[in-house]
């Protein structure tokens, strides 16, 4: 119940934030822009798929249809996903450093609650926040795309929830971040360097970094920061699998579910150990 009730606070707490309106806004236009945008045509050779107007596909037959827009839904997702993560953190970095603020923490400790329990009421109330956001985002564009092409594709909705799994495990590095400067500056410089270059460039490590030397030291190093923190690109393709139907790697999200867990351990540890 303590839990539910701090978690509750936080997303009431995020949601009276205007940089969370402006977020929900930016989406609203994107969806509204969707369903202007994207239509199909129905004719006697086949379906045209239309963007503002102008057909992008040649007359396709009916059971293809599905293939075209599942590739489209796919491109879009891709295109948003780091806006959507950014401006997720942005909207909500701040909820750690003003829990840990002198007088707001004095008041949150004075409770029967535990320091981890504080930290996993503020994450999670984070986390369902952008859960919100991005069913909200997702969604709409899933029936814009349903009521103008015909095309349900569920898998397109549900990797909403994907997104914000992927989303907890960026934020859990925000925590780390939080914890340890206790502003939000850091952290929100932290996660936007890890997203867009660090985890990228060990993911593609192998093929880029290993160039530079040979020594086992070097790449044992990369190789251990690689598996040690959330493998985003890789769960990224899997992404991309979900929404065109196919076969998923499950292997970056177990990865990236032990990695977040260890992370959030060890920032609990960190605050275990100060002296509020």
């Amino acid at each position: 119940m303590k839990l539910l009730t701090l978690i509750l606070a936080t997303f009431r707490e995020l949601f009276s934030k205007a940089t969370l309106y402006v977020l929900l806004g930016i989406s609203t236009l994107i969806m509204l822009g969707t369903l202007a945008s994207v239509s199909a045509e129905y004719t006697d050779e086949g379906v045209i798929l239309k963007a503002f107007g102008n057909p992008v596909s040649p007359p396709t037959p009916v059971e293809e249809i599905e293939t075209l827009v599942f590739g489209m839904q796919t491109g879009l997702a891709k295109g948003l996903f780091f806006g959507i993560m950014l401006f997720g953190v942005f909207a909500t970095a701040s909820v750690i450093p003003d829990s840990l603020e002198k007088g707001t923490v004095d008041l949150y400790l004075s409770k029967p609650l535990a320091r981890w329990e504080l930290l996993l009421g503020k994450y999670l109330g984070a986390v369902a926040v952008m859960l919100a956001v991005i069913v909200y985002f997702i969604g709409g564009i899933w029936l814009g795309f349903g009521l103008r092409t015909g095309v349900w594709n569920i898998q397109f909705l549900l990797s909403s929830f994907t997104m914000t799994f992927m989303f907890g495990c960026i934020f859990s590095i925000v925590l780390l971040l939080g914890v340890l400067f206790r502003n939000a500056t850091i952290p929100i410089i932290g996660s936007f360097l890890y997203l867009m270059f660090i985890d990228n460039l060990l993911d593609s490590r192998e093929e880029i970094l290993f160039l530079f030397s040979e020594s086992k030291i070097y790449r044992g190093i990369l190789d251990g920061l690689y598996y040690i923190l959330p493998q985003i690109a890789g769960m990224q393709r899997s992404l991309a699998d979900q929404i065109l139907h196919k076969s998923m790697e499950w292997k970056p999200f177990v990865q990236a579910f032990l990695s977040s867990s260890a992370i959030f351990i060890f920032s609990a540890w960190i605050m275990r150990r100060k002296d509020f």
